[in-house]
């Protein structure tokens, strides 16, 4: 093939990949406008790409719903992780791990509530969602490991439960949102809630 025409064909394969990058990010945009579920029609005027090009890239809304919450998802996971892991005293980790998780909510927050919904109406998210689940339980286990090992399994469940249910993203927001706490006194709450969560378990 002359190189003209390679250099032809990476050239269209460069531009539908940022414009498909393109529509992905004002899908989140209008996610952060309320707009949970917006149509092929809505993403081409926010982002200047053809109704055309668009079911092209995507072939419907749908796909194109997903896609933007896997990035979201995607993009909001390594914001949730720290290093040094479980090392330091049980306030210094609590408040390491209640600080990973609001930077990541930051994050997400603007489009935080579509993504529920989208979740909720596309099933083929829940992997994507249960693989950050399972993450951030594993990150609780291992940060929290000496107060959980002294405890037997169901007591041990317990904890992790709810230790991971007061620190999730939908809980901060409920704090932040819907009772419309400051960030600052929203980590407090959610610092001083899993306290009182491990500080039995040291007993």
């Amino acid at each position: 093939m002359p190189p003209r025409e390679l250099s032809q064909s990476d050239g269209r394969v460069v531009r539908r990949a940022e414009n498909r990058e393109a529509a992905l990010r004002s899908g989140l945009a209008l996610f952060t406008e309320n707009n949970s579920i917006p149509s092929i029609e809505d993403v081409a005027e926010k982002s200047g790409i053809s109704v055309r090009s668009l079911y092209r890239y995507f072939g419907d809304a749908s796909v194109m719903i997903r896609e933007a919450t896997e990035l979201l998802i995607k993009e909001t996971r390594p914001l949730a992780l720290f290093p040094h892991i479980g090392e330091g005293p049980l306030a210094d980790r609590i408040a390491t791990l209640v600080a990973a998780r609001f930077r990541a909510f930051d994050h997400a927050r603007p489009a935080l509530r579509a993504t529920i919904v989208n979740i909720a109406t596309h099933p083929e998210l829940a992997s994507a969602q249960g693989i950050t689940r399972e993450r951030l339980i594993l990150q609780f286990n291992l940060h929290f490991a000496p107060e959980l090992e002294r405890l037997d399994d169901a007591e041990r469940d317990y904890v992790v439960q709810a230790g991971s249910a007061v620190s999730n993203l939908e809980f901060i927001d409920m704090l932040v949102s819907r009772h419309q706490m400051s960030v600052d006194t929203a980590q407090l709450v959610v610092c001083r809630l899993l306290t009182q969560i491990l500080i039995p378990a040291t007993a």
